[in-house]
């Protein structure tokens, strides 16, 4: 996975981003903290912490996956600052390496085992966390009575090439 790839991943997760804002965010940050029996999160704040969240645990470290814990959030206004904040991080650390850098293996210690990864497959895999995540957020916003944003690629491509 090169360099353009990972930009149009980060691209796309930042679509699907604001396409879930735009769902959850006008109703309030009450919907956001309320309590969604059958989920699996205790509320849309924890699964959409916990999306931003990959990107400390396996972006923050070069050397290795993170154990700093998600950020608890309250309102919408902490969730948008802690998402800039660690995704702004990751961003500055991918324009930090060079090309071979990016693409280049090197040991990382993931919970304690030491494993052969480039920072481009740490890059991918923390951007398409994110995007498996997305089910859980529609079981959420339909166990909440709220209607789910329809989060596709190919509705992302007007906006990028815009």
């Amino acid at each position: 996975m090169d360099r353009r790839a990972i930009e149009d991943l980060f691209s796309f997760t930042d679509y699907g981003w604001r396409e879930y804002e735009r769902a959850i965010r006008p109703l309030g940050n009450d919907v956001l903290t309320k309590p969604a029996p059958g989920s699996g999160w205790p509320a849309l704040r924890d699964a959409l912490a916990h999306m931003t969240w990959a990107h400390v645990r396996w972006l923050a470290d070069p050397a290795g996956t993170s154990d700093e814990p998600v950020e608890l959030v309250t309102s919408w206004i902490e969730l948008a600052a802690y998402r800039d904040r660690v995704v702004g991080h990751a961003r500055e650390y991918l324009d930090s390496l060079s090309d071979y850098e990016l693409l280049t293996l090197r040991e990382m210690n993931i919970d304690g085992e030491t494993l052969v990864y480039s920072p481009a497959d740490i890059f991918v895999h923390a951007l398409l966390h994110e995007r498996q995540h997305h089910g859980d957020l529609n079981t959420l916003l339909y166990q909440l009575g709220i209607e789910v944003p329809i989060v596709e690629y190919r509705f992302s491509l007007p906006e990028r090439r815009a």
